[in-house]
């Protein structure tokens, strides 16, 4: 059986076994998960700050939104990323 271990970031990663969910029921929900927080970064996408809807707000404002939907894609794809990481790792088990 396979070592517990932890990614150089600090993800644990599961670690398949008799008692515990398939490798393949892992892997698709890791996937499926992914998945759908890709779908919402095409959502927020849809989101993304323009300057004509910030022009009679204070100069400032159209920057301050613009740092923070950077901040809320960057979350998400970060977590897409983990997720896809986690599911390699499930794989790559044997």
């Amino acid at each position: 059986m396979p070592r517990p271990t932890l990614s150089e970031n600090g993800l644990a990663y599961p670690v398949v076994n008799l008692n515990g969910a398939t490798r393949k029921n892992l892997i698709n929900a890791h996937m499926d998960a992914r998945r759908a927080i890709c779908d919402a970064m095409a959502a927020l996408g849809e989101t993304s700050p323009n300057g004509r809807d910030f022009q009679t707000a204070p100069s400032d404002f159209y920057t301050t939104a613009r740092t923070q939907y950077t901040a809320r894609f960057a979350a998400l794809d970060r977590i897409a990323n983990e997720l896809e990481e986690i599911a390699l790792a499930i794989d790559a088990q044997l």
